[in-house]
């Protein structure tokens, strides 16, 4: 019974976690067929925003009400959004499905991982939790060369639509193998909290994202959801603070190895997107490779976070939590350090070296923090725990996103207007090797300085999160952590 409830939360987990990742080689193709370029960045942003906002939600949910009827609801609704992503008609209402799809996919993510910690122990939860780390290494090369085929062979449609029997699936095997005993419980959701927390995080992602796209942030739509983020976040506060069962109950938040945890993966996650996003442009616009051969480039951090995942969660007691997490870390920090010293001359080996180590540090740090964080609670709190920290990831990648994002446009739109051979010229045909070609070698090389010089401080940031992470897991338990009663 064990095996098939656990291949039915790696599929579901598969399913959720490609979903960020495959549609990135469609979007020209999105954009074309359903008119809508100028909205393409939300096809992203819909689907990572209610994702975050919605996973501490459902953890105290599954908390309360039993992992089973949660999981399957998150499946369900995932599986409809990608039915009707699918099927959609205009980018707007794609968007709309895209983030039902977030919605449902903020369920199957952290209720998986619950449900690993429950039925597994401390010894086999590492290489169950191995296994599950992996599935996210390996979407993240599946993805794009899974959506370039589809694309190219059948349409963007089946991107989406490939998801439901697959989906569905998962879920007839958790309804038939998974069994679940729920104690009965007088608590009730918090559901002032909820909303107040779920629209206060959702204007504010969506003001960090708005601005960083267009780096106007005095807009008054921009300005706006500042402001209401503020508040609703401060409400939220001070709801929490009168509830008799707060949507994120303070024994979690303030535990002292989970707040480690926690921390150390929200700024790691910011490395994390520092690779995946920043990395194929300093190879097509500073290198002048292909999108292909840029693609290939990332391909070692895959590889390596998920053989190291698989090796670190069989070997799990012969090292302590905290010597493993600072040696991931420090992997971290050489990694990033490798890109800060890049220049436009740099061979690939010191990429593929950087990638390689980033990704090792990875597959070294993220199954330990997840078996030491649901080690740390009892079972009445562990899919709070477990949401919280799969929340402060995603929002870890939104925030980096967004604000990267923002360090090289500002660094290269100073650069622009700084250079004679560049006043005039437009950003976006230097962003490819094909079509800067149509420019005079001078002005090529001014644009490739100034992108270089916008990629180096997104570089550097990364780096400052790295070591940032490293001193923060120093604090990480020597031993094993005791198991609460429960």
């Amino acid at each position: 019974m064990r095996k098939k409830v656990t291949i039915a939360l790696l599929l579901a987990t598969f399913l959720a976690a490609i979903e960020g990742t495959i549609v990135a080689t469609a979007t020209p193709v999105i954009a074309s067929d359903l008119k809508g370029a100028g909205l393409v960045s939300w096809i992203f942003a819909a689907f990572l925003l209610f994702m975050a906002v919605s996973t501490p939600i459902y953890g105290k949910v599954a908390d309360l009400y039993g992992r089973k009827r949660v999981l399957l609801f998150g499946i369900g609704l995932f599986t409809l959004a990608s039915l009707l992503s699918g099927l959609a008609p205009s980018m707007e209402l794609l968007i709309i499905f895209r983030a039902l799809q977030g919605l449902g996919a903020g369920a199957v993510l952290p209720i998986a991982m619950t449900i690993i910690g429950d039925l597994y122990t401390y010894d086999e939860r590492g290489k169950i939790q191995g296994i599950l780390s992996a599935v996210w290494g390996v979407s993240g090369v599946a993805g794009p060369i899974i959506g370039g085929f589809l694309v190219e062979t059948l349409s963007w449609r089946y991107i989406f639509l490939l998801n439901v029997p697959f989906a569905l699936l998962a879920a007839l095997m958790l309804v038939f193998y998974y069994k679940e005993t729920v104690e009965e419980t007088e608590r009730k959701i918090d559901f002032l909290g909820a909303i107040l927390f779920a629209t206060g995080m959702s204007a504010l992602l969506y003001a960090l994202l708005s601005g960083s796209e267009t780096l106007d942030w005095t807009r008054p739509l921009v300005m706006l959801s500042f402001a209401a983020s503020f508040v609703l976040l401060l409400l939220f506060y001070r709801a929490e603070k009168r509830a008799n069962d707060p949507l994120l109950p303070p024994d979690v938040l303030k535990h002292p190895v989970i707040a480690v945890i926690n921390s150390a993966v929200f700024f790691s996650a910011w490395v994390l997107v520092s690779m995946s996003a920043f990395i194929p442009i300093w190879a097509q616009a500073v290198l002048g490779k292909s999108p292909t051969a840029a693609g290939f480039l990332l391909m070692p951090l895959s590889l390596f976070w998920t053989l190291t995942a698989i090796f670190g969660g069989r070997t799990i007691g012969t090292a302590s939590p905290r010597k493993r997490a600072m040696t991931g870390m420090s992997l971290l920090v050489a990694g990033t350090l490798i890109l800060v010293l890049l220049d436009s001359g740099s061979s690939d080996i010191f990429i593929y070296l950087a990638v390689s180590m980033i990704g090792t540090g990875f597959g070294l740090s993220q199954p330990i923090f997840m078996v030491v964080l649901q080690t740390s609670v009892d079972w009445s709190r562990r899919g709070s725990a477990t949401a919280v920290n799969s929340f402060l990831s995603t929002t870890g990648q939104t925030l980096g996103v967004a604000i990267f994002g923002t360090l090289f446009n500002i660094s290269i739109g100073r650069a622009f207007l700084d250079s004679k051979e560049l006043q005039d010229k437009p950003v976006d045909p230097f962003f490819q090797a094909e079509t800067a070609m149509r420019y005079e070698q001078s002005v090529r090389q001014a644009a490739r300085s100034a992108l270089s010089d916008g990629l180096d401080l997104v570089f550097v940031a990364s780096l400052v999160c790295a070591i940032i992470a490293l001193l923060i897991v120093r604090r990480m338990p020597d031993g094993r952590p005791d198991q609460p009663n429960g």
